[in-house]
């Protein structure tokens, strides 16, 4: 028998939610597109400095995916191709992706619980 206590996991209401920042969501479309910053933009450059700021590291870099952020990661920590990446059995399909487009070969681990 498993005594494992069972916990409920509450999801994110998304539509709840985007109504309540829809004010500050237009407000940032509006600053953006009024000042034809598209691309590299103003908010970026701030987002940058904070994250930094607030990891306590020289530099931080904004990317435009989770997907970009793991692949630039693997690049950075020198990853190619002959190096395996070991990684969780049960990731986004963006994990694999990033590790093979480095060149890399994944390898799925199972990290069964207790």
């Amino acid at each position: 028998m498993n005594n494992a206590k069972k916990f409920k996991v509450p999801f994110v209401n998304y539509p709840k939610h985007y109504r309540s920042i829809w004010d500050d969501v237009i407000k940032a479309v509006e600053e953006v597109l009024a000042n034809g910053d598209l691309i590299l933009r103003e908010q970026l450059r701030r987002f940058e400095e904070n994250m930094a700021r607030f990891l306590g590291v020289k530099h931080a870099i904004g990317v435009n995916s989770g997907t970009d952020a793991l692949f630039l990661s693997l690049k950075a920590a020198g990853i190619g191709p002959g190096d395996e990446v070991i990684t969780v059995a049960h990731t986004f399909i963006a994990t694999l992706e990033a590790i093979v487009h480095c060149g890399a070969k994944p390898v799925l681990v199972d990290i069964g619980g207790i």
